[in-house]
């Protein structure tokens, strides 16, 4: 079936006297062709949004339903996840006659307001009624380190509970909770709490702190966000209805660059991965997840939704931030004024030979310049940094290279520790701070 086909006759789809063997052939074609897939979802998010005014015969009556369901409060749901294998498809086409015969109706019935304004207010108000939320609650499992960012992933690691709360209206506040590291949003700052006893970083409410993961601080967004990375990214997106869910599979390439792949598969947006969403038909709210990755010849499961629930109650002090144990509190301005001492018009090869020839003599002076981290109590102790490279022999430095997203830069090297063990790794380096003075990130 060609694409001019399917627009024609796409509306048969939704119509439950269309022959079913044609229901078949529209349903086979929107399997096998991105561009209908993604034109069939967009139908589906308009129609998602009017949903209540799509079973009534009189458009008057649409119309009074979908206005009076404004008014409506939304009851606690629990949403259980399940698992569901992958499939295929993309869309994007006109919308349909029946979405059009809504759309009509509506516009029909603004004109009956000798404010057009007005009218699009309540409109706009009502379907975002349709669609509200005001709590939500989520767990993940993922294979990750403890302390480790929120999207970093390790296919090697055990999986890790990370969990998700949210509370939503004119001034939004989240939590983000895995073992060694918490973010709090108390709607005017982000807290983010490193490891027990270790140091709290302060940000501002859009500060990046929770990378790829934000994208479930809006659960009622994740289907166009994942569409819009789709269209921007090397990807391919399909879809396909399961019974009440819209089943959304998006394969995307690894981001950054990766002449050399020393990153690769350390964090979801580095991977190649298969995201296998489901969605509530009608209110487009998330009900599953699982991000496979290639990992070496394997597939591997690395994140999976275990729990969502939705408008329950959540305390207050989930989203309050109180420094027990006086814990050295830096923002972010504090933390880039810190990397001032550091190193800056040399490479990065030279960075790295200062850093480490200054364990090579015990230099912990010079060695404390690469880091904010080596000085802020809470920090890295210094005590780590001697025990590791304290008294080492360099005997070799590699030429230096980018892996990824990362924004710094990364020098191999290969050492020999004062108990005559053979080190080796790739340092990470980076002076994308106000100075531009060059700070040891990690690798060591």
């Amino acid at each position: 079936m060609k694409c001019e086909e399917f627009q024609e006759r796409f509306a048969n789809l939704f119509d439950d006297q269309a022959d079913p063997g044609e229901k078949q052939q529209l349903l086979e074609h929107l399997g096998s062709c991105g561009e209908c897939s993604i034109a069939y979802l967009d139908y589906l998010s308009i129609a998602g949004s009017l949903a209540p005014a799509m079973g009534r015969t009189s458009r008057q009556a649409r119309m009074e339903a979908i206005l009076a369901s404004a008014a409506v409060e939304p009851g606690m749901r629990h949403i259980s996840p399940a698992s569901r294998g992958p499939w295929s498809g993309r869309l994007r086409i006109a919308a349909s006659f029946a979405v059009f015969i809504t759309v009509a109706a509506v516009v029909v019935l603004l004109a009956t307001f000798r404010n057009p304004a007005i009218a699009g207010n309540i409109l706009a108000q009502s379907i975002r009624a349709i669609r509200s939320l005001k709590t939500v609650s989520m767990v993940f499992t993922v294979r990750t380190a403890p302390g480790e960012n929120f999207e970093s992933i390790d296919p090697a690691s055990g999986y890790t509970d990370v969990r998700v709360w949210k509370t939503f209206g004119p001034n939004p506040k989240w939590r983000f909770e895995k073992p060694g590291r918490t973010i709090i949003m108390d709607g005017e700052s982000q807290f983010m709490l490193n490891k027990p006893g270790g140091y709290v970083l302060k940000g501002t409410p859009k500060a990046g702190f929770t990378g790829w993961m934000k994208l479930f601080l809006e659960p009622d967004r994740i289907l166009e966000s994942e569409l819009s990375y789709a269209k921007d990214h090397p990807a391919s997106c399909k879809i396909r209805e399961v019974g009440n869910d819209l089943e959304l599979s998006v394969m995307a390439s690894a981001s950054g660059k990766f002449s050399n792949p020393w990153v690769l598969n350390s964090s979801i947006p580095e991977a190649n991965t298969l995201r296998v969403y489901h969605f509530d038909k009608q209110t487009h709210l998330l009900t599953a997840l699982a991000v496979t990755i290639k990992s070496g010849a394997e597939e591997v499961c690395v994140l999976r939704l275990a729990s969502i629930v939705a408008d329950q109650l959540l305390p207050d002090s989930l989203f309050v931030f109180t420094n027990k144990g006086m814990r050295p509190l830096l923002t972010l301005d504090d933390w880039d004024k810190a990397t001032a001492s550091g190193f800056k018009n040399i490479s990065a090869e030279e960075a790295a030979k200062k850093f480490f020839r200054a364990c090579e003599q015990n230099d912990w002076n010079t060695a404390e310049r690469f880091s904010p981290l080596f000085t802020i109590p809470g920090g890295i102790p210094m005590k780590i940094l001697r025990k590791r490279f304290g008294g080492i022999r360099i005997l070799s430095l590699g030429n230096s290279f980018c892996s990824g997203m990362y924004a710094g830069i990364f020098v191999p090297y290969l050492v020999q520790s004062a108990s005559g063990d053979t080190l080796s790794g790739n340092l990470a380096l980076r002076n994308d701070n106000s100075f531009h003075t060059w700070s040891v990130d990690g690798g060591y």
